[in-house]
């Protein structure tokens, strides 16, 4: 097959003609894991590329970052199906430039770092600079959602199950899976405006679910990845807020406990890597631990 018939396949998306035409150059041999295992990654490309109008034989600058951007998004806690679909795309291009394929076309990888599958380098936390930006371009459920993860350090579930009756706010908590959560004036206003889009006129009280259209983890991070994009904030995924919370509670009290207790966390292992992207920079601005940050012990 030559470069004309390839570009016909891709100017009609025809996602399995194109992997048929470059299959016999991926790593791997005919039917084994390796072949299988690209033959997939592949796919997963070419059907993101084509859904989303991007060009496969004339890639723009942005196209291998926009890629990263929704393998991180697709797994947010897998660093290593990222690296591993950014292989494959790789391969795939290769495949595209081999000779008996012919197509001239360069690789929009090439500048495109994978992520790390360290677990202390893979914990990745918004800065305080992101987090503005993001409070900027959010709306006030955007506002809510995001300081929930970076000031009261919740998960994607809890955010997901949260309850106007689970806030206390006479004492600045939140109430969450057993243990209290202390919030600063800046989360208080943003679900105070909120419960107010809400039809919410008194927090305390209040009942139902604070995010009724957000009734699982995978729409939450949807509504994030959003937020980031308008906020032009290179997308991280839901726990680098809660990172970013870490970060915040670790340099105010520089007590491990504390903060596995103010995160839920049952074990110190995840502040440990915390701790160990702390001293490897990560997340870190002059200003990262704002006055907001509130001690469970100060309440």
């Amino acid at each position: 097959m030559g470069v004309h018939e390839i570009r016909q396949l891709l100017a009609r998306r025809d996602l399995e003609g194109v992997l048929a035409a470059t299959e016999a150059y991926l790593p791997g041999k005919p039917g084994d894991a390796t072949r299988r295992n690209n033959l997939s990654g592949c796919r997963v490309f070419l059907r993101w590329a084509f859904e989303t109008g991007e060009s496969v034989s004339a890639p723009t600058d942005n196209l291998g970052a926009a890629y990263l951007a929704f393998l991180q998004h697709k797994h947010p806690d897998t660093p290593a199906s990222v690296i591993n679909r950014l292989a494959h795309a790789r391969n795939l291009y290769t495949a595209l430039q081999h000779p008996e394929v012919g197509l001239a076309v360069s690789d929009p990888f090439a500048a495109v770092e994978a992520p790390s599958n360290d677990p202390a380098l893979h914990k990745q936390a918004y800065t305080v600079e992101e987090i503005e930006r993001m409070l900027i371009h959010g709306g006030a459920q955007g506002q809510a959602l995001v300081l929930l993860g970076a000031h009261a350090g919740l998960t994607g579930p809890e955010v997901a199950a949260l309850e106007w009756r689970d806030m206390a706010f006479g004492g600045g908590v939140l109430s969450v899976r057993g243990r209290e959560v202390p919030t600063g004036a800046a989360l208080h206003a943003a679900l105070e405006a909120h419960a107010h889009r809400q039809g919410v006129t008194r927090l305390f009280g209040g009942e139902g679910r604070v995010f009724p259209e957000l009734d699982n983890d995978h729409l939450i991070r949807g509504v994030l990845f959003g937020i980031c994009r308008q906020a032009n904030v290179p997308y991280q995924a839901w726990r680098a807020l809660r990172n970013h919370a870490g970060l915040r509670m670790l340099k105010l009290t520089h007590d491990e406990s504390q903060v596995a207790r103010y995160l839920g966390l049952s074990t110190l292992k995840a502040v440990k890597f915390i701790q160990r992207a702390v001293d490897k920079g990560m997340g870190q601005s002059p200003d990262a631990a704002s006055s907001e940050a509130v001690s469970p012990a100060s309440r």
